[in-house]
């Protein structure tokens, strides 16, 4: 990318692109529990989205375009070693980081638990949760916890209720919610590493203010469509 122009518009598209972490979310929860074609949905939904907010952002940013060129390497047969080597790679960065944090993220949902303060963050988070995704209160611990690592907001929850409690509507407003706002800590520091410190927070509050919007949304919409 020429330009910071080119690059921010990159990155502010990006953030949103559905990743391995939100897959997990989508395909775990609805795409177990209500359906494929849902799960499909969700993504072409996402897809759409992402043109959107791209060209609105395109028009709104000061700036020219600037044509890109890309030198393209000679495509070759992959090579197995090569194969495992980067499947390692991949699945070691879950062990090694993923993991612990799960981990890590279990026992502060029992300490929270142990101390009482669970209850005051459920209450304090019911309006948001509750009042404009309708989504059970407990959610909103998973959603916080989900900053780290997204996959922690589908093991989260499910230790917290049951997942065959929640409705149909339920479980695609929480992975739609999921998988718009921001898809971890990692996403965030290289934002700020790329743009700088307040861009990268501007990116954040934009990708969770509009999770929930959408979410409150397609909670009311959704009503709506499953009532008549």
């Amino acid at each position: 990318m020429e330009t910071e122009r080119e690059r921010f518009l990159a990155g502010f598209v990006v953030v949103l692109i559905p990743c391995a972490a939100r897959t997990v979310v989508i395909l775990g929860l609805v795409g177990r529990f209500v359906g494929l074609h849902a799960a499909l949905a969700l993504y072409a939904f996402d897809l759409v989205l992402v043109f959107v907010l791209g060209r609105i952002a395109f028009k709104v940013l000061p700036g020219e375009p600037v044509g890109l060129i890309m030198e393209m390497s000679p495509y070759r047969k992959p090579l197995a070693k090569n194969v495992l080597v980067k499947t390692w790679g991949r699945t070691k960065d879950f062990i090694y980081i993923a993991f612990p944090i799960i981990i890590a993220g279990s026992v502060a949902l029992e300490a929270l638990h142990l101390s009482g303060l669970m209850n005051y963050i459920v209450n304090a988070a019911n309006p948001l949760i509750g009042g404009l995704l309708g989504l059970p209160s407990e959610t909103g611990i998973p959603l916080i916890f989900g900053i780290l690592r997204k996959e922690l907001t589908l093991i989260l929850l499910s230790e917290l209720i049951q997942l065959e409690s929640l409705t149909v509507i339920q479980m695609i407003v929480f992975s739609l919610v999921t998988m718009i706002y921001i898809p971890c800590i990692v996403t965030i520091a290289a934002c700020a590493r790329e743009f700088g410190w307040k861009k990268a927070l501007a990116i954040t509050v934009i990708d969770i203010a509009l999770a929930f919007f959408l979410g409150g949304l397609a909670y009311r919409l959704l009503s709506l469509v499953m009532a008549t």
